[in-house]
């Protein structure tokens, strides 16, 4: 192998960061076999299909019916109907309601939802969030007063108060608590008038995935079907409450895809005032996309609670004035821009430390006293990212220490963090994600406790990510066609992965960068069939190792722009490789 094949190896390497032994495992697609009744689809798509487990077109309707008419009935959450009687005696008689919910994008959009809705039946509501810094997550006895003292009667929790246990059994008397959320459910259930949730032992409904702000929209369904037929319209919030289902990360799947597909219908053509300014500061037009809501949309909307204060979030998605939710917009650009920096600070600082573990370290937990804490579980996904090891990233300040975990495929946050219970304050969260306290005098055993767990169920080879590629393509398979059978499957997110594709043996036709900083990879590809651009952000340095005539290996996603009537097809690249070149045979003659 010549030096130039030397560092193209590198490559794959050099498309993230990379610290020690990090490696990428590429899991390619079965063979394509014939699937009867598929026929009208390309072979790339009925690859695709065949490798989910669709060879009939039985099995392909499920991903079709997004049609949110054929939707669950509301009534099969335990205690809906309770709920619904509550809420509507509560309107009935004028008493004030209020609506609690949580700090993320999640709770916000649940929030936002609620309120819009009881508000469109001449409800008396008024909304709370609980501050990150200064009342940390879910309800507090302190909030559910002051609540009762402005005269709520009737609290409505969004995304928190399952297992708020102690706090529901202290409320102020007199005042009745109905929980709507999704999080996971502890032995004892609190003592609520109606405890609305999906993962609930003993709750009839057919899909648990729902994000608090769908089961935000099942309420409202629910309130319009049996107490105010024809005076709410549920469908009015889908923009934010896509918008939460996305930024919350929960499958993309059943009843999530339709809520979100129509999300996105309505963020295209008819945005609420506080979307459509979000959307502006974005520089998003349409048609929106799943990835907008994960990657712009959703950020903003987070860095509100991250950096202060989430009602301002909760101010713009409530916002019924263009010009005052363009304003709301615009501080929330300024928030998510200072989020960046810190965000980029903390890891910068953190890979410092990272670069002095020992090449067999199967997890990251550190911390600092300076680094913010609404920050940090960006600051761990960004080090899971690039090093692919589970991180625990703590502020290290004040009585008690506060962190936040990110993990990696096949290794559980909760049960690493149940092993360790003796030595933390708190702890919560689910397999991916997690947040601790511990007091600083149990720190150095509980780091040494995380990454004993760490090292005894996480081997080598768990340290490969792994892409896994769905079809083999050649450049000439490429077509708007083939883009609009693959977006059938769409929304893509957590649960429904966006298909990659490969291709083989390709040649480097040229190279560049592109950006106001040059910070991103445009390359012209050419296989035996035909060219293809690509590109890739954040990953200018790449270009140094792709010459004209570099033959290599391309994992993509398929991406279709539109511009002045036409479509044309570009590759989103996510890894390559040297292409594999087949032994010399000497001949015998």
């Amino acid at each position: 192998m010549d030096n130039s094949d030397t560092q193209l190896s590198q490559i794959h390497a050099m498309m993230r960061p990379v610290l020690k032994k990090e490696r990428r495992n590429w899991i390619l697609p079965e063979p394509l076999r014939a699937q009867p009744g598929l026929d009208a689809f390309s072979p790339v798509f009925r690859q695709i299909l065949h490798g989910r487990g669709v060879t009939r077109q039985s099995q392909l309707a499920p991903w079709l019916e997004t049609d949110l008419e054929r939707a669950p009935d509301p009534f099969l959450l335990k205690d809906m109907a309770l709920a619904v009687d509550l809420i509507a005696e509560a309107v009935h008689q004028g008493q004030r309601i209020a609506i609690y919910g949580d700090y993320d994008a999640d709770g916000v959009t649940a929030t936002v939802t609620l309120a819009r809705g009881l508000r469109a039946v001449g409800a008396d509501v008024i909304t709370y969030i609980p501050n990150r810094f200064t009342e940390g997550y879910g309800l507090n006895l302190e909030a559910l007063t002051d609540l009762y003292a402005r005269g709520a009667r009737l609290v409505i929790t969004c995304d928190c108060g399952t297992n708020a246990v102690d706090v529901a059994n202290a409320r102020p008397a007199g005042m009745r608590l109905v929980i709507s959320d999704h999080h996971e459910a502890g032995p004892v259930r609190p003592a609520v008038d109606a405890l609305i949730n999906p993962k609930q032992p003993d709750c009839a409904y057919p899909f648990d995935g729902l994000a608090a702000c769908g089961v935000a929209y099942k309420l409202l369904v629910a309130l319009e079907q049996r107490a105010f037929p024809g005076k709410l319209d549920p469908t009015e919030s889908l923009d934010a409450v896509a918008l939460g289902t996305v930024a919350d990360v929960v499958p993309l799947r059943a009843e999530n895809r339709a809520i979100v597909r129509a999300g996105l219908r309505r963020l295209s053509l008819s945005p609420s005032p506080g979307c459509a300014a979000l959307l502006r500061v974005a520089n998003i037009t349409p048609p929106v996309t799943a990835e907008h809501l994960a990657f712009q949309l959703g950020p903003r909307i987070n860095a509100a609670g991250r950096m202060e204060d989430a009602m301002l979030a909760l101010d713009l998605l409530s916002a019924d004035d263009g010009d005052q939710a363009l304003i709301r917009a615009q501080q929330l650009q300024a928030q998510n821009a200072q989020r960046q920096q810190l965000t980029a600070e903390i890891v910068k600082e953190a890979k410092a430390k990272v670069a002095e573990l020992d090449d067999g370290a199967a997890a990251i937990v550190m911390g600092a006293g300076h680094w913010p804490l609404g920050v940090l579980g960006l600051a761990a996904s960004k080090l899971v990212e690039e090093f692919y090891r589970p991180a625990f990233i703590f502020n290290t300040d004040g009585p008690e220490w506060r962190g936040s975990a990110r993990s990696i495929e096949g290794f559980h946050l909760v049960d690493c963090l149940e092993q360790c219970a003796p030595l933390l304050h708190r702890f919560g969260g689910h397999a991916m994600a997690a947040g601790v306290t511990v007091l600083p005098a149990r720190y150095a055993e509980m780091k040494a406790c995380l990454e004993t767990y760490a090292a005894a169920r996480l081997k080598a080879e768990a340290f490969s990510r792994p892409i896994r590629i769905e079809a083999t393509a050649a450049f000439a398979d490429l077509k708007p066609s083939l883009h609009q059978e693959i977006q059938l499957l769409a929304p893509f997110g957590v649960g429904n992965r966006e298909p990659l594709l490969l291709s083989r043996d390709v040649d480097v036709v040229r190279t560049e960068t592109f950006g106001s900083d040059r910070r991103h990879l445009r390359v012209q590809f050419r296989d035996r069939t035909a060219t293809a651009e690509a590109i890739a952000f954040d990953r200018a340095p790449t270009a140094a190792h792709l010459p004209a005539g570099r033959r290599v290996d391309l994992v993509y996603a398929l991406e279709c722009d539109r511009w002045d009537g036409l479509e044309r097809i570009r590759l989103h690249l996510r890894d390559l490789r040297p292409a594999v070149r087949p032994a010399l045979v000497l001949s015998t003659v």
